[in-house]
């Protein structure tokens, strides 16, 4: 598995990405990479912290066959804007 190549197109997608889901667009942005990674296999949310009144920091875990891919996401419930602060893969 390249994790090189599979952080560097999903940086170079969050940063073309237009506003909406962003954890439904990083799993058709890793769908691209389903030799690599494998199947998917289900999302959780693994830690969520209120930063102020509106708004919020999530830890979402994506689990694939192979790999699982963390996202932390600053959102506001309200407008339901979502920004990713930081991703990780591990193999």
């Amino acid at each position: 598995m390249n994790i090189r190549k599979i952080k560097l197109a999903l940086t170079v997608g969050l940063l073309n990405q237009e506003a909406g889901n962003v954890v439904h667009d990083i799993q058709a942005m890793m769908s691209d990479f389903r030799e690599e990674v494998g199947a998917y296999v289900g999302a959780k949310v693994v830690k969520m912290a209120k930063l102020n009144p509106t708004h919020v920091q999530q830890t979402y875990a994506l689990q694939y066959e192979r790999c699982t891919l963390k996202v932390d996401l600053i959102s506001n419930p309200a407008t339901n804007l979502q920004v990713v602060r930081n991703f990780s893969l591990a193999s």
